[in-house]
């Protein structure tokens, strides 16, 4: 019953772009199937997707960690988060630019710390005195996200994950015991204003992981997330309503596009269901099913 899925993003390609990205598609593949051979060994769900997660984050292709793209001020603001099914405990970052691995920072939150959420120097202090790995700001930054922060300037526009098709960064896992656990990884949008939070550090908006309902990990206009409270809505639709998975992340979807939000997410509930949905034209996605396969998509296919 292990399951597996993870995510590099949802968003609407430029007219013209490819929509069939052979590099995207090798390293969601590679890196899920270090996660499935995780789940395989016996290793816990929260384990797993922290390492799926770490391992999005040192690929330059989406934008998190290495690759994050940039704010008003040319520097990388990362957020993450982490959430265990088990206990329901989580832990969050917001706004680091030195922390070595963001997820990381959000699991020695949840579990060295008696908090939930930190952000800012206050976030990179725990990191510190955790002994977590720092590295210069200067790390995080690739020539196309300085590229593409130049071009935002220009045209005085605040760039959405969505907008390009690249983004946020997720995994969710059940393990042979049973266990849930999601965690998610983001750099936010292009041009942003310094100290602008999105969805994904919050748990029960763009994280969230209960045992008694599903782990979910959710990409794209951060805000309409929060405003949906998109995880938690999933767990409520599960536990409250009797919705099946599909139904449930189906209508938190809708209600992320009423509020013009664009995106998708992954979820895995207690049964072992897998759900992809997504409202824009790709979602950068792996998964493993019962039938144990790693499987990617980018568009509908």
């Amino acid at each position: 019953m292990i399951r597996l899925a993870l995510h590099g993003g949802a968003g609407d390609p430029a007219p013209g772009a490819p929509t069939d990205q052979p590099e995207h598609r090798e390293a969601l593949a590679r890196i899920a199937a270090e996660g499935l051979d995780w789940l395989k060994q016996g290793r816990s769900a929260v384990d797993v997707v922290e390492r799926v997660v770490e391992l999005l984050e040192d690929c330059p292709l989406f934008n998190a960690g290495i690759g994050a793209v940039l704010n008003a001020d040319g520097v990388p603001e990362l957020d993450a988060a982490i959430m265990d099914g088990s206990s329901r405990a989580g832990g969050g970052v917001s706004g680091v630019s030195r922390t070595r691995s963001p997820v990381k920072l959000a699991r020695a939150v949840m579990e060295r710390s008696p908090h939930v959420l930190f952000a800012g120097p206050g976030a990179e202090a725990v990191g510190r005195e955790l002994g977590l790995p720092e590295v210069e700001p200067g790390f995080f930054v690739i020539a196309e996200r300085v590229r593409q922060l130049e071009q935002a300037r220009k045209t005085g526009s605040i760039v959405l994950d969505h907008d390009a098709a690249f983004g946020t960064v997720g995994a969710v896992a059940r393990d042979a015991q049973g266990h849930l656990a999601a965690a998610t990884s983001t750099g936010g949008l292009t041009n942003k204003r310094p100290g602008r939070v999105g969805d994904s550090p919050i748990l029960g908006a763009g994280t969230y992981a209960d045992d008694r309902s599903a782990a979910v990990s959710c990409t794209g206009t951060g805000e309409c997330f929060i405003r949906a409270a998109a995880g938690f809505q999933i767990h409520a639709r599960i536990s409250y309503a009797g919705q099946d998975l599909k139904s449930a992340a189906q209508a938190a979807l809708d209600d992320v596009r009423e509020q013009n939000g664009r995106g998708g997410l992954i979820a895995i509930d207690r049964d072992g269901n897998v759900e992809l949905p997504f409202n824009s034209h790709l979602m950068y996605r792996a998964w493993v099913g019962a039938d144990g396969v790693v499987r990617v998509g980018l568009g509908p296919d």
